[in-house]
């Protein structure tokens, strides 16, 4: 189980850098940042690859993305001056609603017979 986290974790990271070093790489007119970018994104694409092997295709790319959508977002904010708006925090509010939602752990359903 913790292989699956350091997979999942090296996914995300690798593909924020790489949406990190896409702004860089200004249209991939950057050789530099395009090299990170292509990198970053090919190396991120194994790890996800590797977990759906053994684990749940829906809930890793859900993870994925979620995750990795707050962080950039978040990022793009704070490093890059892009707008914040009402709507924008909502929106990174309800994804990371969704995403702890998605790891909550699996309770168990109380049924009663009902005898007639």
């Amino acid at each position: 189980m913790l292989r699956y986290y350091i997979f999942l974790s090296l996914a995300i990271l690798l593909e924020i850098v790489g949406a990190g070093f896409m702004k860089l790489s200004k249209g991939f007119t950057e050789p530099g940042a395009t090299i990170v970018v292509i990198a970053a994104y090919s190396l991120a694409l194994t790890f996800y690859v590797l977990l759906t092997n053994r684990h749940g295709l829906g809930i890793i790319n859900a993870l994925w993305a979620g995750v990795g959508t707050v962080i950039v977002s978040a990022g793009g904010i704070i490093l890059f001056q892009e707008s914040v708006s009402l709507f924008k925090i909502t929106g990174i509010l309800f994804i990371v609603a969704g995403v702890l939602g998605l790891n909550l752990p699996k309770q168990r359903r109380h049924t009663r017979k009902v005898v007639y």
